[in-house]
């Protein structure tokens, strides 16, 4: 017993003795900004303590007893200056340095902590990130996660292993482990000695690639990614997934973004990638850095490669992605590297997504690509070379490359031009994704289409409809037809009228188009969609198609098939038309020369005749000089089928029309006069006739009267509605005489001699008037001319010319007559159009016929009597 007394009371002194000679020590430390670390042999062993928080994790013994730096080591006089009233343990001395270093990084601090203190910390945190129960105050707080989600690890030596799986769980997470995991998270960001996983798989990568990078060695892998290993790579890819979310995980966009942070995204909490989505919303605002833009802009092309380092879509579209890209999901996993895989599938199936986070985030990220092109990986991967070739000058950004590649279409190569077309029929689908467009039309959309729904083409459409408003900028309109020049190339670029017209296409132009093929169809498929109009079924293809045809009518740029064969014509016939919206201008230039125009040119401007022929609404020229007449003279008139036209030729003396009008609708019926094909309704309701009785004068005789006169000449045996038509035109003809017209010349000689008669022979309706009362009073007519008198006649005055009447049948026929030639004005009554000719012929009528009833009466002739009138006779 005394002699273990006596070791006990040997052992206390030396306890005593050297306690106190490490405080004495401590006490005569020199003073300065540094101090000499105590010799280790000086130093008295601290006691071993183990640690195993963690039961998926190795028991390990934890550094300095305490799980912290040595507070009386290297980092002694830093922590008597930065951290005196930190306690010691859990890793408190080691952060309190740590964020010091890195204040000292940022050019925030002196710049005193001595570079041995800093190797100490670094290998501290290598320790603590390779064991979870190496760092206490994670184990703690990520016991209960670690236990639910870790559990089933086998405990081994791999580096960080706990730790990695709870990173993976973090969303998951119980809030006080999930911001003890965002913190080592950081510390990662901020140095590679944080990150032992990292260390490991890269181990090799850093000894030969960056072995003489000493300070941002995780940069020198990311920057040659390409040359180090497979496992390094995937390290990397893994953990740029899982810290896509935090915006303070990413070492340079923190340092570069900060104070735009504080600027632009003050009140902004960090964590589920808020903060970095409100800096790339703000990232072409004025004043917002262009270091920080950069480091944003590289984020973003991140993203874009891999949906896993897209936290916004990552999570937004689970469900989705599970259901429809799980193949490409398991790919990208395979590969945790460079994949774009799931997010072209997500795109691919837009129109199918089950969730509203899903549709939100997949429409960003088409935004973006429509937006850059180094935000969109398919076309960046496909055009490196063209881009090199033929857009090397051309700096990223508002769509500018994509524009390029667009001007250089044909000579692209084939994966380059097919992966291009692919995008645009995308991008045709929102007024998002049409950036340059959305950007000089801002005003407009938010005046005009600020509840219009952006998706589906419904916003373009709005804008469409405002072009011409006079608050529509130059810029705006520019854009406009950027956007319609590109989408008449091919019927998939016109987004609704695609949709809409798909069945449509299918059944009637199988082979106007490989609808499969990445080349423009070059026009063709709305060509044969506008000759087989009357045989679509859908109403909305018919709808769309229209609004096409308002389109391509108002400027022939965008007719791509007239606009590639009148290329010459336009430049000889009509150069001094400006190029752009003029109004159908260049049609009727190309009309007026159509007899000089090269053969390809004049088919398709015969064809664009035609359709503007069927309304007039796609008469631009017409709707600009005549909208107010439209509105008083053909009030409640449907548009189409010619209805409009007819209306303002039939009123054409009317006195409300203005002198543009009335020359507009001179012109178009001066074309109806030469080209039968001209008048809708005449050439619908004669195709019968004048493919039977004149065959043989179609083609060129559609130009120069020969068919109208051929079916005049056959008037005998001309269907009921034919017939009817073709008095119409010949009424209309007379009536708004022209000397020299093909249809009328038969009546030039008698005309001739009318003029002489009348102050006002060139007024509407005096020469048809005069060649009427002519042939009322018995003077001599032309016999082909009276011909023309009788067959312009309405079918209720033809009778009285034909008929065999009594007294009481002319006086019957003169008041339906009058009650249909009456129009109440203001001033009275007023005769109007060929009812004013009819009328007149039925005043003759009833002076000749009452003259003889009179004279039959004095003479005492009380027998009844039944005056015959034959045609010619009166």
């Amino acid at each position: 017993m005394a002699t273990v007394l006596a070791m006990l009371c040997l052992q206390g002194a030396r306890g005593l003795a050297e306690e106190w000679t490490s405080s004495n020590r401590t006490a005569a430390a020199p003073k300065g900004p540094r101090k000499e670390a105590v010799p280790a042999a000086n130093k008295t062993p601290k006691p071993a303590v183990k640690s195993k928080v963690i039961e998926s994790a190795a028991e390990v013994e934890l550094v300095n007893g305490t799980g912290d730096i040595d507070q009386e080591g290297t980092c002694e006089s830093s922590i008597k200056k930065y951290c005196k009233d930190v306690e010691a343990g859990e890793s408190r001395l080691a952060n309190c340095i740590f964020h010091e270093m890195m204040e000292e990084k940022k050019g925030n601090s002196e710049g005193e902590i001595p570079t041995e203190c800093k190797k100490e910390v670094k290998s501290f945190l290598k320790k603590r990130t390779a064991n979870i129960n190496q760092d206490p105050a994670l184990a703690k707080a990520c016991k209960e996660d670690a236990g639910k989600f870790c559990k089933d690890l086998a405990v081994s030596t791999e580096p960080g292993k706990v730790i990695t799986c709870l990173m993976d769980k973090k969303q998951d997470l119980m809030p006080k482990c999930k911001k003890m995991i965002v913190k080592r998270q950081m510390d990662a960001a901020n140095t590679i000695d944080a990150d032992a996983p990292l260390l490991e798989d890269c181990k090799e990568d850093l000894d030969t690639i960056c072995s003489d990078v000493l300070e941002k060695r995780r940069q020198c892998l990311v920057d040659n990614r390409a040359r180090v290993s497979w496992t390094c790579q995937s390290r990397l890819f893994k953990e740029n997934a899982e810290r896509s979310d935090d915006w303070r995980l990413s070492a340079r966009l923190f340092q570069s973004c900060y104070n735009d942070k504080m600027r632009f995204c003050k009140d902004v909490e960090a964590g589920g990638s808020r903060v970095k989505d409100c800096l790339e919303d703000n990232r072409e605002k004025s004043g917002f850095s262009s270091v920080c833009k950069e480091q944003v802009d590289k984020m973003i092309q991140a993203r874009a490669q891999n949906f896993m380092l897209d936290h916004d879509l990552k999570t937004g579209c689970k469900e989705d992605i599970e259901k429809l890209c799980q193949y490409e999901k398991d790919i990208a996993k395979d590969l945790q590297t460079d994949d774009a895989s799931v997010i072209n599938c997500l795109q691919d199936f837009r129109e199918e997504l089950l969730t509203s986070s899903c549709k939100k985030q997949v429409h960003k990220t088409i935004q973006r690509d429509a937006a850059d092109i180094r935000f969109n990986a398919p076309l960046l991967n496909a055009c490196i070379d063209d881009r090199a070739t033929f857009c090397k000058d051309v700096p990223p950004g508002d769509a500018r490359v994509i524009r390029c590649l667009q001007d250089n279409r044909a000579s692209l190569s084939f994966s380059c031009r097919a992966t291009l077309f692919d995008q645009e029929v995308m991008m045709a689908e929102s007024i998002d994704f049409q950036v340059p467009l959305k950007k000089a039309c801002e005003a407009v959309l938010q005046k005009h289409c600020a509840d219009v729904d952006h998706t589906h083409g419904l916003a373009i459409e709005c804008l469409l409809d405002h072009t011409d408003d006079e608050a529509t900028s130059t810029e705006c309109k520019r854009e406009i037809k950027h956007l319609q020049l590109k989408s008449s190339e091919d019927y998939r670029l016109n987004y609704r009228l695609q949709r809409a017209c798909e069945l449509d296409v299918d059944q009637l132009c199988p082979d106007a188009c490989d609808k499969f093929s990445y080349d423009v169809c070059g026009g063709k498929v709305y060509q044969c969609l506008s000759d087989k109009e009357s045989e679509i079924q859908s109403q909305v293809c018919k709808k769309e198609l229209f609004r096409y045809q308002q389109q391509e009518t108002k400027d022939y740029q965008l007719d791509k098939p007239l606009a590639d064969s009148c290329k010459d014509d336009v430049k000889k016939f009509c150069s001094d038309i400006p190029k752009g919206d003029d109004f159908g201008r260049v049609h009727e230039c190309l009309y007026d020369h159509i007899e000089e125009l090269t053969d390809q040119c004049r088919v398709q401007e015969q064809k664009i005749q035609k359709l503007k022929a069927k309304d007039v609404r796609l008469q631009p020229g017409v709707m600009q000089a005549c909208s107010e007449e439209i509105s008083l003279v053909c009030k409640g008139i449907q548009p189409g089928n010619g209805r409009i036209l007819d209306c303002l030729i039939a009123n054409l003396e009317s006195s409300d029309y203005s002198p543009a009008c009335q020359e507009k609708t001179k012109k178009i019926l001066a074309k109806q006069e030469k080209d039968f094909s001209l008048n809708y309704q005449l050439a619908t309701s004669c195709r019968k006739n004048a493919k039977e009785l004149c065959a043989d004068k179609q083609g060129k005789g559609h130009r120069d009267a020969a068919v109208l006169n051929c079916l005049v000449e056959n008037e005998p045996s001309l269907d009921d509605t034919c017939s009817s038509q073709v008095s119409k035109l010949l009424r209309n003809a007379l009536w708004a005489y022209r000397p020299g017209a093909m249809l009328t010349s038969a009546c030039d000689a008698d005309a001739n001699a009318c003029k002489s008669q009348l102050k006002r022979p060139g007024k509407i309706g005096k020469i048809g008037l005069c060649l009427t009362q002519k042939m009322l009073n018995g003077k001599d007519l032309n016999a082909d001319c009276k011909k023309l008198v009788v067959l312009a006649a309405p079918s209720e005055s033809k009778a009285i010319f034909e008929e065999n009447l009594t007294k009481s049948d002319i006086m019957e026929k003169l008041a339906s007559f009058q009650k249909a030639a009456v129009e109440m004005t203001s001033n009275g009554l007023k005769l109007t159009g060929w009812v004013a000719f009819a009328g007149i012929g039925a005043l003759s009528i009833l002076l000749v016929a009452g003259a003889y009833f009179l004279y039959q009466r004095y003479n005492g002739n009380k027998r009844p009597y039944t005056m015959v009138m034959k045609q010619g006779d009166v």
